[in-house]
């Protein structure tokens, strides 16, 4: 091989192995970049499903509250509708004698 041509093709190997180092370096820090990121959003999204399990279990809690105050009220609006006079706390009821 003549001289001159191993002059031209000795830098051009060198640049392209310099090259093909930095182009795999930077695909190995893209790769570590986005497994970090699927990481984060996995635990972003475990997060949320146990926000929306919390939301869940008030909501119900929330609705048994719910029932329990319609249930007091019905019985109330029923007590004041028959007419009878409330009683005081404690008032125990006599049987004639």
């Amino acid at each position: 091989m003549p001289p001159q041509i191993i002059e031209v093709i000795g830098p051009v190997m060198v640049l392209t192995t310099i090259g093909t180092i930095f182009l795999i370096g930077m695909k190995m820090r893209l790769s570590a970049k986005v497994q970090l990121q699927e990481g984060s959003k996995s635990e972003e999204v475990e997060r949320l499903a146990d926000a929306v399990d919390g939301l869940h279990e008030e909501v119900r809690m929330i609705r048994e509250e719910y029932t329990e105050l319609h249930e007091r009220m019905d019985f109330a609006e029923r007590m004041l509708s028959s007419g009878q006079p409330p009683r005081a706390l404690g008032e125990q009821t006599s049987t004639p004698s």
